[in-house]
């Protein structure tokens, strides 16, 4: 057993992968995840502990105090900001060496991209037509701000209970809640896109995990905008660049 201990924050598919690489070289790592659903995605990983629980910047603190890591991995989603901060803050507390794991994003020259929610909300409410909002359900309050939302807007999110729940509260139409793990196909994306007419599709820069050119590529095949919000600028490594890294 590798002595080297290490904590993971990220139910994300890059903590997942991290996870397996420790495991496969006999390295121990604690994994936290926010929910129950990212922990049915790893399967009884060898050396790995995973613990579902949010928590705070002075939880992370008195974590880091208990347990002697060498390493904190943050492989939060890149606009998880607040957490980031939290374990930025805490780390550097405790003294303990702090890796980002960063997303290499897809660019297309097709999409139209928005340094914010709210500049795309203003786009949107200058426009007319169905929209495929593929955001996730953390942003769902934002665009409550578009001209009649709740008929127009087409939610796409995670089969969670809480998101739906967010959904029905927000008053978004149950009509309009599609619930649905990806990856999801270009064919699939392109039924989608043609079954409710939309005329925009919304989204979230990311790299090919995030299924970003299924959407682009729907949304080239069918004429329609694809709108575009900018992950936060950030500094670090890559899922295979922390690899090699723990490897040296």
């Amino acid at each position: 057993m590798n002595k080297v201990s290490i904590c993971i924050f990220g139910g994300t598919t890059e903590g997942r992968q991290l996870a397996e690489f420790l495991s496969n070289n006999n390295i121990k790592a604690d994994l936290y995840i926010a929910t129950d659903y990212g922990q049915q995605f790893i399967n009884n990983l060898k050396n790995i502990n995973v613990f579902q629980n949010r928590l705070n910047q002075d939880e992370m603190v008195e974590l880091f105090k208990i347990k002697n890591y060498d390493f904190i991995v943050d492989a939060t989603h890149p606009f998880a900001k607040i957490v980031t901060e939290n374990i930025i803050k805490a780390s550097a507390d405790c003294n303990k060496k702090y890796l980002r794991i960063i997303r290499n994003s897809n660019e297309s020259n097709y999409c139209k991209y928005f340094d914010s929610v709210e500049e795309c909300v203003k786009y949107l409410n200058n426009s007319k037509g169905n929209i495929l909002l593929t955001t996730g359900s953390k942003d769902l309050d934002k665009f409550t701000e578009v001209k009649n939302y709740a008929e127009n807007i087409f939610v796409r999110i995670l089969p969670m209970i809480n998101s739906l729940n967010r959904c029905i509260e927000l008053g978004y139409l149950n009509k309009n809640v599609i619930c649905m793990q990806g990856p999801i196909s270009e064919e699939l994306n392109i039924a989608m896109i043609n079954a409710i007419k939309a005329k925009y599709v919304v989204t979230k820069e990311s790299a090919a995990s995030g299924g970003f050119d299924e959407k682009v590529n729907a949304c080239i095949k069918t004429n329609t905008e694809c709108l575009v919000i900018r992950k936060p600028e950030e500094k670090g490594m890559t899922v295979i660049e922390i690899c090699e890294f723990l490897k040296r």
